[in-house]
């Protein structure tokens, strides 16, 4: 593994990538002036005031499950564009999930860069327009970072519960200790006062599985921090914690922790010493802000990487659902809100402390100084439908969307014909905790079909929501409505199932989004708009759509069958646990340079499963699929794969599949190729029709349509096509790969052509002129330990840096 030579970020041969990371310009931390001295005694956040230009824009960013979404908002609440950029989920063993933190960044580049770029195209100046950006994240992601603050490990995502050995520990530790010392106040201040459960999603459970499994990273993080905390320090070059994810996740009193400056208050260090975790202290970060306030102003490094002004001052936010709080609305005691997604979260808050058994809570200083609030989760929904709808899908419902399968999911009757499911897949958050608990479809019969299964999962998510609620209720908290933002606003059929099966109004906001909203207000709010108040924030941007009202008769059957059937079904099915044992594997040193991108065209065809397991188990992250169809390259034996075969080794692997396309007119093949599970599509410029201005037009609209079937896109040329010919189209952001080959294509086994390294010059050159990070080059053919380090110095800035 070969370290970045100058600091530089990725290279890449066969994937050889160069992020241009600049110096780390630190600013002064900029807490805002006109915080409330005593925070305790508002319920709502108060900061600087500020006359309120009508020009004057704010960014949005969610780090979600499944990608990075950027969003731009006026001081009026409206949503002026959004552009979002995908990343990857390893699952390496059941209950097991885990994310690329340097991957959140390079997405969140493209999100950004990609949102300024189609807003501006109708309100002009946008960059130098925007005054605040905002993040909110996943909640529960944790990352380990070294003495230079690079991730050290793939982070554990929220949903990850290979930690339930830990929480169950964590709990039987604190018990004892409280028991041995005389202690009679729970350790653990949230969760039925002390009783427990605590989820193995939590920062606690986490971490001392790291220090327990993989002690080595342990001993080599000089930080443990989360998703949220590790984006504002790409921004500002400083590290801080948001109040309202220390309160909700890591056990801290979040009221005292910005109270006290100093980095003691509110930590819960004598629970640290109970579970032998005191080293955490040390490792995690000394500041925290509540959602609101200004943690600095952009770098100049970040503010060339999502191509901003640096004059951006960054606002802290939170995790994703309590952001989404104030998008909905939800700052005054007695609400209710309900955030969806790939999970499901349900938020009440209270003016003061609640708990009860069934229930996570409650939070002091969250989501905001002087609230509290308790919570319900679900921790797979919208993640269970995505799995139903890949289950279900046949070839002659190729391009079916999710609405297609309402559509035939309504005219199933309520409880699907005696079908019930539990939607447990990941785990059980509330109002059971419950780590290991297993999904299920019970009741199958020959006459079920799938508009059956797809009904019944819809229906056992609702189900869940109301038994958070119900936990919910069991602390005397009552509620009128439910304030709902996200996927299921987007499905009329699940909103109604939601309002029958809890008997509830259900309220959908004009901005379906609500983190993103609740961003933009924080945002507003931390420059000084609205009078520096989230209240008057949230009466001048948020507004509702509309109100669904439950039906009366169909929540009385829905309430027979959620007795009956769906309660009684998960202490039924407990038994069933996983069959294999999940190892720990001692991972290798990251390759910090340079990516691999084996090529099946040099495999043997016979074997091309036990090709793809190599792959697998040299945990390279790409698979190259050469693609020729014989004709353009006039050739009958360069006649390879095809889209039925790309679907083939889709079904084989979850490695991310690069379809370099040599194809005769080759947009016939693009959403063939997006539908068998692609990627990414690498278009040969040569198979282009036309010459210089046609065919760049060409290739412009090839390059948009890849994109809009939802794959990534590169452009490859042959070693006789000048590197100028795709200059245009890298610097109009077409393509997020230039692919160079270093021999002819259409047969494998030629000698490497050295011509090749003036090429990766030209557009090392090209990138760092135009200051493109996260271009990626891919040298193509002939590459081996020799050619790969000859590629490496040619796309090095500086050939004297030392690390190669």
């Amino acid at each position: 593994a070969m370290p970045a030579r100058g600091g530089r970020g990725w290279m890449v041969v066969k994937l050889l990538q160069r992020a241009a990371i600049a110096t780390v310009w630190m600013f002064q931390i900029q807490a805002a002036p006109t915080v409330l001295k005593s925070l305790g005694k508002s319920p709502l956040l108060r900061i600087r005031g500020g006359c309120q230009p009508s020009d004057s824009l704010f960014i949005s960013v969610d780090g979600g499950t499944e990608s990075i979404r950027a969003a731009m908002f006026d001081v009026k609440g409206n949503m002026l564009g959004q552009f979002a950029a995908p990343y990857e989920t390893r699952h390496p063993h059941p209950g097991w999930a885990e994310q690329d933190p340097d991957e959140w960044w390079q997405s969140m580049g493209k999100a950004v860069r990609g949102l300024i770029k189609q807003t501006d195209q109708v309100h002009k100046n946008v960059n130098m327009r925007v005054k605040a950006l905002c993040v909110d994240t996943t909640c529960c992601t944790v990352v380990a970072l070294d003495d230079h603050k690079k991730p050290l490990r793939p982070a554990l995502l929220w949903m990850d519960c290979r930690a339930a050995e830990q929480a169950s520990e964590i709990l039987s530790r604190c018990k004892d200790y409280e028991k041995e010392n005389g202690i009679t106040k729970s350790l653990i201040a949230v969760n039925c006062d002390g009783n427990g459960p605590i989820s193995a999603e939590w920062m606690l459970p986490k971490a001392l599985w790291i220090k327990a499994k993989e002690p080595e990273v342990w001993k080599k993080s000089s930080t443990i921090c989360e998703y949220q905390d590790f984006i504002n320090l790409k921004l500002t070059g400083t590290l801080c914690v948001s109040s309202c994810n220390a309160a909700a996740r890591w056990h801290w009193n979040g009221r005292e922790a910005v109270e006290k400056a100093d980095g003691t208050g509110g930590r819960p260090l004598e629970l640290l010493r109970a579970i032998d975790l005191e080293d955490l202290q040390e490792k995690w970060p000394t500041r925290c802000l509540a959602m609101g306030q200004v943690i600095g102003k952009i770098t100049k490094a970040a503010a060339d990487h999502l191509q901003l002004a640096e004059h951006v001052d960054i606002v802290q936010g939170g995790p994703d659902a309590f952001v989404g709080m104030v998008g909905l609305g939800c700052v005054a005691p007695g609400l209710l809100g309900l955030i969806t997604g790939s999970s499901h979260l349900h938020v009440a808050v209270t003016s003061e402390a609640r708990t009860a058994k069934n229930m996570w809570g409650a939070y002091v200083g969250a989501p905001l100084p002087g609230l509290c609030f308790v919570e319900g989760g679900q921790s797979s929904t919208g993640s269970v439908m995505r799995w139903s709808k890949s289950l279900i899908s046949g070839k002659d419902e190729e391009g079916m969307e999710y609405k297609d399968y309402d559509l035939m999911a309504a005219n199933v009757s309520v409880g699907c014909d005696g079908l019930v499911a539990l939607e447990t897949f990941q785990g059980s958050r509330t109002p059971t905790t419950d780590p290991t608990a297993r999904g299920a479809l019970v009741g199958l019969t020959l006459s079920h079909r799938k508009q059956h299964v797809w009904r019944a999962f819809l229906e056992s998510v609702c189900y869940g929501t109301r038994a958070c609620i119900d936990g919910l209720s069991s602390a005397g908290v009552e509620f009128r409505e439910i304030k709902m933002a996200g996927g299921v606003t987007r499905s009329q059929l699940w909103l109604q199932m939601h309002a029958d099966v809890t008997g509830l109004p259900v309220v959908v906001g004009e901005c379906p989004d609500g983190p993103l909203l609740g961003c933009a207000i924080l945002a507003a709010v931390a420059t000084g708009y609205h009078g520096g108040s989230v209240e008057r924030a949230v009466e001048e941007m948020v507004r509702n759509k509309k109100v669904v009202q439950p039906n009366m008769a169909m929540h009385a059957e829905y309430d027979k069958i959620y007795k009956r059937s769906y309660l009684p079904l998960a202490p039924a099915i407990r038994t069933m646990k996983a069959t294999r044992t999940p190892e720990v594997v001692k991972r290798p040193q990251q390759r910090q340079n340079f990516k691999i991108c084996p090529s099946l065209l040099a495999c043997d065809w016979a074997d091309i499963a036990n090709a793809i397991k190599q792959c697998e188990e040299a945990g390279e992250e790409w698979i190259h699929l050469d693609m020729f169809d014989g004709v353009q390259l006039n050739d009958p034996g360069a006649l390879t794969f095809g889209p039925q075969m790309v679907q083939a080794i889709r079904r084989r692997t979850s490695l991310k599949l690069d379809v370099h396309l040599v194809v005769d007119r080759p947009s016939r093949y693009i959403q063939a190729l997006a539908k068998a599970g692609a990627d990414r599509v690498i278009l040969q410029l040569e198979s282009l029709s036309g010459v210089d201005h046609d065919r760049l037009k060409e290739a412009v609209e090839q390059c948009q349509e890849v994109k809009r079937a939802g794959m990534r896109c590169g452009v490859c040329i042959a070693p006789s096509t000048p590197c100028s010919q795709v200059l245009e189209l890298v610097s109009m952001g077409c393509v997020d790969v230039v692919n160079l080959l270093a021999v002819e294509p259409g047969f494998g086994g030629q000698k490497f052509q050295v011509s090749v390294k003036e090429k990766i010059q030209q557009l090392r050159s090209f990138i760092d002129e135009h200051r493109i990070p996260d271009l990626e080059i891919m040298v193509d053919g002939g590459i081996n330990t020799q050619t790969a380090r000859l590629c490496l110095e040619a796309g090095e800035s500086d050939p004297q840096a030392e690390g190669v």
